[in-house]
């Protein structure tokens, strides 16, 4: 009988192989396909027009909107996340993540305090989202998604300020190619900024402002990483349930404190920095505009659920990957709209003569990221063992940094003293 059981047990193991990679790469797809989305969305919902409490038609330039709606969307995870529902355990595994239940020892944080820490980060998510939202406003899309590569270099500094761990040369040669990316980015941005969507592209002191707003969340963004790895390393929750307590926070945050400091701060959204009830009336107003945000709550609600399943699979190699061609499909879709679609569209994009520029900077992104995560090892250059249970945290901050993920601590980084125990760390690392 036991003979029997082992045979029965080892034909089932053989079953499920197949099906677990065929969900991985769905997985991956998924993760592909809306992180691209994403980004195409809120482009041309920033594009559309519809009209406003007066009457007037006006383009739908309302980052801060945007910024709610992808928290709606975070919101959704709950739903997905079968523990969540039970009566018995709300600590036990997800269903996406399938981590073993963690037991509380005595005295450690309860289930209610836990999701009251996730609502920390939401601070840094709001602000990091808002500012790059804003950004988007003066920018090309392709451009957008290649500034995301300096989160990896904030996250690699503030991992050295306030986590105290260890980067090695290699790591170092991966910042620096990042950052001289990041310049011919810019630069490619403004000199090419007159021949951009048919000669309508936005003045040059715009697209400065775009970019120091889009670099602003990126720091922001790294921030939120390193307060996830600080703040919640006791928080032993599911994927699942992280992601959607954060945007249940994020929404919660924003109906009461964000959306009324916005509406009542000058600015030049009818004398608000932004109306969120103009907003509001503009989505209701417009079939093809309530379609895209309809369609972008999809889209990131499979994005963090897609992000939550292949966490833990994803290699350096992979988030390098998947970063690299969510790139190439968002600058793909802008320039086949500017030549096959509409020449004057507002989110096609020009190959202009600074393009190159920005393709040599799309290279070096590429090749620090790789090194930076061992993806490309330079001969000569010293590197640590790293520990065998090493991985990215499954959080929404990690989720966004796929290509960037928050350097580990070593197994020969004893000597360091840190104000956390990184849950990146090996129990050996852990004696310190």
């Amino acid at each position: 009988q036991r003979l029997e059981l082992a045979r029965g047990q080892s034909a089932g193991r053989r079953a499920m192989a197949p099906a677990t990679r065929c969900y991985t790469i769905g997985a991956v797809l998924g993760l592909l396909t809306c992180g691209s989305l994403n980004t195409i969305m809120l482009k041309v919902s920033f594009s559309m027009q519809s009209t406003n409490l007066e009457g007037h038609l006006e383009n739908f330039k309302k980052p801060w909107f945007i910024t709610f709606i992808m928290f709606v969307s975070m919101t959704v995870s709950l739903f997905f996340d079968r523990d969540l529902w039970r009566s018995k355990s709300p600590l036990a595994a997800s269903l996406i993540d399938g981590s073993p239940p963690q037991q509380n020892i005595k005295g450690g944080m309860s289930w209610k305090k836990k999701v009251l820490w996730v609502g920390v980060p939401s601070i840094f998510d709001i602000l990091a989202t808002g500012l790059g939202s804003m950004g988007f406003l003066y920018i090309p899309a392709s451009v957008w998604q290649l500034l995301r590569g300096a989160g990896m270099v904030f996250t690699a500094l503030f991992a050295v300020i306030f986590l105290r761990r260890k980067l090695y040369c290699f790591h170092w040669i991966g910042v620096t190619l990042c950052c001289c990316g990041i310049v011919l980015v810019g630069l490619a941005s403004v000199l090419g900024s007159d021949d951009s969507a048919g000669g309508k592209g936005e003045p040059v002191a715009l697209v400065i402002l775009g970019m120091a707003l889009s670099m602003a969340g990126q720091v922001v963004q790294a921030a939120q990483v390193v307060a996830e790895e600080w703040l919640l390393k006791e928080v032993d929750l599911p994927g699942l349930q992280i992601v959607g307590f954060e945007g249940l926070w994020g929404v919660l945050m924003m109906l009461t404190i964000a959306f009324p400091a916005l509406y009542f701060l000058p600015g030049s959204d009818n004398g608000h920095l932004e109306n969120e009830l103009d907003a509001f009336a503009m989505v209701r107003g417009s079939t093809p505009l309530d379609m895209v945000v309809g369609v972008y709550i999809f889209s990131c609600a499979t994005y963090n659920i897609a992000g939550m399943a292949v966490t833990g699979a994803l290699s350096a190699v992979h988030r390098v990957m998947l970063e690299a061609f969510r790139t190439s499909i968002v600058w793909i879709f802008g320039l086949t709209v500017h030549y096959y679609i509409d020449p004057m569209s507002a989110y096609g994009e020009a190959w202009t003569t600074w393009s190159w520029l920005e393709v040599g900077g799309f290279v070096l992104l590429m090749f620090g990221q790789s090194i930076y995560g061992e993806m490309i090892r330079v001969p000569g250059l010293y590197y640590p063992e790293l520990p065998l249970d090493a991985q990215q945290r499954a959080s929404p901050g990690a989720i966004k940094n796929f290509a960037s993920p928050l350097p580990p601590e070593r197994q020969d980084q004893t000597t360091l003293v840190s104000p956390v125990i990184s849950r990146y760390a090996s129990p050996k690392t852990q004696t310190l």
